[in-house]
């Protein structure tokens, strides 16, 4: 795809709020195969203390930093709603991208992006950075071992600081469905990558804690023969938790860095790992895709029924909220999915 890049891998950050600021930090100065060179930020005077500490040169402008003929790739941390345009402009002057999630908030701009990327001939990277612990390849691997999946069950939770008022992510435009947005999300990305295809979803919808987005949302997932549940609360703290029921045992990732694995004819295994950051590991995965050495883990269909999923997810709330208690959930001829919602 395109001409293959030989390390250091020279990337912009664009967006160096809080998550900007951690992405770059993951990885610079500490990964000689990848270098931030150059960045972009709304509010320049904020990270000109950051930029100086890190040798990244600013711009003016995403046009600008465009340009850049030395640039590799550019990394998006910025708001929702603006990473389809950046996608497309940065695929047109032949950068690749890695997106945070979500990488659009509806199906029809996910395939946009990746249609734009593809034209391109470069790599578009979603970053569902949980598929980068070693826990979720054991999830993986193993998964047989328990026979086919019947049900799974994920509850991804945080405090509200990443939604403290006056962030861009404690706008309901831009978090629509609340913490499933930014939270949920990753949950979904576990269990699609685990092999759940979503068919239709029931929603319930509530706020108590936080004042401006739904905290509490909980997704029941019609996948075939398998049912989903799928949660997300603001506010409890950090807790990561994903059930796998089979017809020979269950699988349990408890945490981020345990898995418990039960087959119904033997005692409970628990497997231990070692802390990772993930944020240094896609960012150097990123790298390597671009210099052509591995590809991505989240292909395009996963990551275009993730989208499905979290846009069935806030039509339910939408539909909640006017009265109405039905709507559709669509797979795109184009490899994703769009499933029908009811909400509660």
């Amino acid at each position: 795809m395109g001409t293959l890049r030989k390390p250091p891998v020279r990337l912009a950050i664009v967006g160096l709020g809080r998550w900007g600021k951690r992405l770059v930090e993951s990885v610079q100065g500490r990964c000689p195969e990848i270098i931030f060179t150059h960045g972009v930020t709304r509010t320049l005077a904020t990270a000109a203390d950051f930029a100086t500490r890190h040798r990244i040169a600013m711009l003016a402008d995403f046009r600008a930093l465009l340009k850049e003929p030395d640039i590799d790739g550019v990394v998006l941390a910025t708001p929702h709603s603006q990473h389809v345009g950046q996608i497309r402009a940065a695929a047109a002057a032949g950068k690749h991208v890695f997106c945070e999630k979500p990488i659009a908030l509806t199906l029809e701009e996910a395939e946009v992006a990746f249609d734009a990327a593809d034209a391109a001939g470069v790599h578009l990277c979603v970053g569902h950075s949980r598929r980068f612990l070693p826990a979720f390849e054991t999830m993986k691997r193993r998964l047989p071992e328990i026979g086919p999946v019947l049900q799974m069950i994920g509850n991804f939770s945080w405090s509200a600081l990443p939604h403290s008022p006056g962030g861009w992510r404690s706008f309901p435009s831009e978090s629509p469905a609340g913490g499933m947005t930014g939270l949920g999300i990753h949950m979904a990305d576990a269990m699609i990558g685990l092999g759940l295809e979503p068919r239709a979803a029931m929603v319930a919808i509530r706020r108590s804690a936080c004042s401006s987005l739904e905290d509490t949302v909980t997704a029941l997932i019609d996948a075939g023969p398998t049912i989903g549940i799928l949660t997300t609360k603001i506010g409890p703290g950090r807790f990561w938790r994903l059930e796998v029921f089979g017809t020979m045992g269950s699988m349990i990732w408890d945490g981020e860095e345990r898995v418990i694995i039960k087959r119904s004819d033997g005692p409970a295994e628990a497997v231990g790992f070692e802390p990772t950051d993930i944020e240094a590991a896609e960012i150097e995965a990123f790298g390597t895709t671009i210099c052509g050495q591995a590809g991505w883990p989240v292909t395009r269909r996963q990551a275009l029924d993730g989208i499905s999923l979290l846009e069935a997810i806030c039509q339910a709330h939408d539909a909640q909220t006017s009265g109405t208690r039905e709507g559709s959930f669509r797979r795109s001829s184009r490899s994703a999915g769009r499933i029908s919602k009811q909400v509660s």
